[in-house]
């Protein structure tokens, strides 16, 4: 078995070489995941604790496995679709939002104007819910006439009817405080479900942030702890794909871990260092008419 601290394609043995190669190709062709985008180390110590965890002698007979039975496929693309995710993670990132963020976009634009947020690799649909709860707690406060709309996008279809669903456990509302849950939620089933005007205000489907965009320009694009997985080159495309899709002065919130390389600090002025937040710039960017629009 090959030990976990292999970092590259270049240290596996030539027995497994070949299987990772025909496992990428399994995964685009069936699922349309493309591990090329993503960091090969992180990529390789996923794949081989999974072989490990389920006691096969190589990567050779983990790909056998995988190629006859789609379960076991399916299984193992949701654990490389990383989801960790629960109500108002990281509350300091949302309480910021709250507290500066929003109140400047109702500000600078006029109440005819629907406020546009995307939160991108969503997972099972707690971060774009959260933002429908913080939109509407600041809406009723400031500007009730107001509305908005929130686009929830993730590469994993299995994940997004989930999230369509709207139930959870009680320990994913641990950050919610009793009058915000009895508010927002109601008891169903042995945990909470999203009240409809949550729900309602959230559009959910199943794309790819490496190669799709909103048709409409985005004041917010909230996209946390998905970079760090990707390569540099492709963390750089996505947010030179984000600013494409934002509007001049819109926000773009990262995870705690996540930062802005490349060209794309031209792009965006740093607003909150500590949260991770940045504003587009006035600068010109050219549309890349090769991306299409979800």
């Amino acid at each position: 078995m090959v030990e976990l601290k292999i970092s590259d394609t270049s240290q596996l043995p030539e027995r497994d070489a070949w299987a990772f190669e025909a496992l990428k190709d399994l995964l685009i062709r069936e699922k349309g995941f493309d591990l090329e985008a993503y960091k090969e180390r992180c990529i390789l110590r996923r794949i081989y604790l999974k072989v490990r965890s389920r006691g096969y002698g190589s990567l050779g007979h983990y790909f056998r496995v995988l190629k006859r039975d789609r379960d076991a496929l399916e299984d193992l693309f949701q654990y490389l679709t990383i989801h960790v995710t629960e109500f108002f993670r990281n509350p300091s990132a949302f309480h910021y939002l709250q507290q500066k963020i929003v109140s400047r976009l109702l500000s600078e634009s006029d109440n005819s104007h629907r406020l546009n947020i995307w939160s991108a690799g969503c997972s099972s649909g707690e971060e774009p819910y959260s933002l429908a709860i913080l939109m509407l707690r600041v809406l009723e406060r400031e500007s009730p006439s107001r509305s908005f709309n929130i686009l929830a996008t993730d590469v994993d279809g299995a994940v997004l009817e989930k999230a369509k669903k709207g139930w959870y456990k009680t320990d994913a509302l641990k950050n919610l405080p009793r009058e915000e849950r009895e508010t927002f939620f109601f008891p169903a089933d042995g945990g909470y479900q999203v009240v409809d005007r949550v729900r309602k205000s959230v559009t959910f489907k199943n794309a790819n942030v490496l190669t799709e965009m909103p048709e409409s320009r985005q004041d917010l694009i909230v996209c946390r702890n998905l970079l760090i997985y990707l390569s540099r080159e492709k963390q750089e495309k996505v947010i030179t794909n984000f600013s494409r899709c934002m509007r001049r002065g819109g926000y773009l919130m990262l995870g705690k871990a996540e930062t802005l390389i490349g060209r794309n600090r031209l792009y965006f002025q740093n607003v909150s260092p500590t949260e991770r937040i940045y504003r587009k710039r006035d600068v010109p960017l050219e549309e890349d008419p090769l991306v299409p629009r979800i």
